[in-house]
């Protein structure tokens, strides 16, 4: 099975590895293959250009756009709509994280610590449970400032945390442990049981 993501951002291309495994361990295909393009705008057309650099021969289409202030309805409608627009357009599945993706990275104390460079560090991050996650406005600026915590630094170390941020992110979105407090976000479990829905799982 091949398919392609199209996504906000640089930093978003560490989902492919997770539709990957979602895709291997949830059906019967011996192999999968995902790309991604970021590239462009209005949606229509980075949805048009990334079926068109991946060749067109993809099985399964995903979409990702961070919900932000304009709400989960909104941003499925205008996937929907870009979709439609595209001509030969495969299967595909929306990827909507509420508010961000950010809110996906925030349950995972230990691998925050980690991608920092401070496994043992025990200043607090503040972090939100799992209930929490989803219901708060920022989970950007949480997660930035929860990184600058755990990396217990000052002065120009501090500066470098801050300034490396978008990698830090894509650190922790490719090592995003699937299972766990995650299966209780439910943008998460949408998407999950929407690409299990795809595949026929």
């Amino acid at each position: 099975m091949r398919f392609v993501l199209v996504c906000e951002g640089p930093s978003d291309t560490g989902l492919v590895s997770h539709i990957e495994s979602l895709i291997i361990k949830s059906s019967s295909e011996a192999e999968v293959q995902g790309e991604y393009w970021f590239r462009g705008s209005p949606l229509e057309s980075k949805v048009s250009s990334g079926l068109r650099e991946a060749g067109n021969m993809v099985d399964l289409l995903f979409v990702h756009r961070d919900a932000n202030s304009a709400g989960t309805d909104a941003r499925r409608g205008e996937i929907n709509r870009a979709v439609a627009a595209t001509s030969n357009a495969p299967r595909f599945v929306a990827v909507i994280p509420v508010h961000m993706t950010e809110a996906w990275l925030l349950l995972d104390e230990t691998a925050i610590r980690k991608v920092v460079g401070n496994p043992s560090g025990r200043a607090p991050l503040d972090l939100p449970t799992p209930r929490e996650a989803e219901r708060r406005s920022d989970p950007k600026r949480i997660l930035a400032d929860a990184l600058l915590a755990a990396s217990e630094t000052t002065g120009r170390r501090r500066k470098r945390i801050r300034r490396d941020f978008a990698r830090f992110r894509r650190q922790l979105l490719v090592n995003l442990p699937i299972g766990g407090p995650l299966e209780q976000l439910p943008s998460w479990a949408r998407f999950r049981d929407d690409t299990l829905g795809a595949i026929g799982a």
